[in-house]
């Protein structure tokens, strides 16, 4: 299926953002001329992004998109630590972009920065695996618990990932999600 005219919109808003971030420096760079150069208003931008932090972020924001349908489709009764690391590893991403971006993210802004953004994912995550896991039969509590549990290992996975020097390695990424998961298997009970 074809892109929509808001989605080719949202693409080339991103595509040029990103250049302006590597031309000019994140906070230089300016969303009047992002627009200007994409040929919409400023407030065009504002409507697909709302911040010029999200451009450098939409790929989690999409990606948690993603991961709800994911999980949804593996089986009720697989192992959550399983059905995650499954999820994650079919994600329909463009490899070469993600590790682009996670470059961009770590050169462009501060540490404390990035990790605000992901604590916000996280929980994002979080409630997302706490609605199936209730819809799956886990009480209340114990789906709150399993979900932060499972969110939080993933996303501690990704911050180290995202904070290593030098290019990103997707198989890192990998290699580090999954061996957080282990280390939580225990208190998934």
């Amino acid at each position: 299926m074809a892109p929509t005219k808001s989605q080719r919109t949202r693409a080339t808003l991103r595509e040029i953002a990103l250049r302006h971030f590597v031309q000019h420096g994140f906070d230089a760079a300016s969303v009047p001329a992002i627009a200007d150069e994409a040929g919409v208003t400023e407030r065009t931008f504002y409507r697909h992004f709302a911040t010029k932090d999200e451009v450098l972020f939409a790929d989690v924001a999409d990606a948690l998109v993603w991961f709800r349908t994911a999980m949804r489709d593996r089986p009720a009764d697989e192992d959550l630590v399983r059905s995650v690391v499954a999820a994650l590893g079919s994600a329909p991403t463009d490899p070469r972009l993600m590790v682009e971006i996670a470059d961009l993210r770590s050169q462009l802004l501060r540490p404390d920065r990035i990790e605000k953004v992901y604590r916000d994912r996280q929980g994002l995550m979080a409630r997302e695996l706490r609605a199936l896991l209730v819809e799956r039969g886990d009480d209340d509590l114990d789906a709150a618990v399993r979900a932060e549990v499972v969110a939080g290992a993933v996303f501690g996975a990704l911050l180290v990932w995202t904070e290593t020097h030098g290019p990103h390695d997707l198989r890192e990424l990998g290699r580090l999600t999954t061996a957080a998961l282990e280390r939580v298997r225990p208190a998934l009970g």
